[in-house]
């Protein structure tokens, strides 16, 4: 399993006994057509099917085989009928869940591949729209009073984060994909350790990809961003919006990202945290280095010492708040993984410039 895991090529493979039939030409006639309107494309326009799947990379020739022609593996995932992907991947699951009104069983809304008999296109472009409408229609203004359209970056962080998640799954694994609309969050999940280091996710211009085919389909409709800035576009959207910051995990189990859409003090309502520790929460993730000293804090939310004394403690021992320096130079901060630190230093410059320019 840990070659599965580590491999940059598990899409390429050329199946034996399957052919056009198996794919569903609904999908193949739309992203054709959505291909073929961007002008890099439309000398594609008049390829019969076959020449078309070949030019895309969905028929090739084994190179490892007998020579012949046939679909691949990404090629299967990507546009195959639902029952032919599932003789061949019999665990293959992808889900959306919108679980984000407490009030409602279960979900309020779902897409689902084993219901709705779904590939990895037609999940795709029925989820990101159900996602791009569970975003607010945020927006700030600018220095000259102008509206600045800041539910967009959400979107994009939305759309990079579900891409991300069906780009680079081990789709060989028994566990689904997965993506989840809670209260304060999205969460999306997958089989597969990413191929990039953890700490780097938000800051690297580098991408590995286990599913060449499946990522080029994609790159060629212009639905992601370019390669390896995907995770540069989450975390500047969590700065653009103000909200907690992305978090990431991944080990040889899959990969989980999750995508706040509140600031960091609000990330914990229905959590025991009272209002008092929520104020300084807020004022702490507002500061200029998201550090603040004692008496910073007090004057911030016009309480007294002793007041803010207890409420640190109390943070302090949630994990929500740490301690930095001694004596005089006593802050307080925002507790922040290395990839989170890694991706604050990168934005700082961005952040800068922001700052000044509201200030001009």
């Amino acid at each position: 399993m840990l070659l599965v895991n580590t491999a940059t090529d598990l899409d390429t493979n050329v199946l034996h006994n399957y052919w056009i039939e198996d794919l569903d030409m609904d999908c193949i006639n739309n992203y054709k057509q959505a291909l073929t309107s961007r002008e890099q494309y439309s000398n594609y326009k008049n390829l019969s099917t076959e020449e078309f799947l070949r030019k895309i990379g969905v028929i090739a020739k084994d190179y490892n085989g007998n020579g012949d022609y046939g679909i691949t593996v990404g090629g299967l995932l990507f546009f195959g009928d639902n029952n032919a992907i599932i003789h061949k991947f019999p665990y293959f699951q992808l889900d959306y869940l919108d679980q984000s009104k407490p009030n409602v069983d279960r979900w309020l809304n779902r897409v689902s591949s084993v219901t709705d008999n779904l590939n990895i296109y037609s999940f795709y472009r029925e989820t990101i729209m159900i996602i791009r409408s569970t975003v607010n229609n945020h927006f700030d203004l600018d220095s000259n009073m102008n509206r600045k359209d800041t539910s967009g970056a959400m979107i994009i962080a939305l759309r990079e984060a579900l891409l991300n998640m069906l780009m680079h799954a081990n789709y060989y694994e028994k566990e689904p994909l997965r993506a989840v609309a809670k209260v304060n969050y999205y969460e999306f999940s997958n089989p597969g350790k990413m191929l990039v280091p953890i700490e780097t996710f938000f800051t690297t211009n580098r991408t590995s990809s286990r599913n060449p085919i499946i990522s080029k389909l994609f790159v060629q409709l212009g639905e992601s961003e370019r390669a390896g800035h995907g995770g540069e576009k989450i975390y500047e959207s969590a700065l653009v919006n103000n909200y907690r910051k992305p978090e990431i995990a991944s080990n040889y189990e899959g990969t989980k990202l999750k995508i706040w859409k509140v600031d960091y003090a609000d990330s914990f309502s229905g959590q025991v945290i009272s209002e008092r520790e929520r104020s300084i929460l807020k004022a702490i993730v507002s500061s200029d280095n998201q550090e603040m000293s004692h008496k910073e804090i007090e004057e911030r939310v016009k309480l007294s010492r002793t007041k803010v004394d207890s409420s640190l403690k109390e943070l302090m021992a949630k994990g929500t708040v740490i301690k930095i320096g001694n004596g005089r130079a006593t802050k307080y901060g925002i507790q922040q993984t290395e990839e989170q630190l890694l991706a604050l230093a990168q934005a700082m410059p961005n952040i800068i410039r922001r700052k000044l320019g509201r200030e001009g």
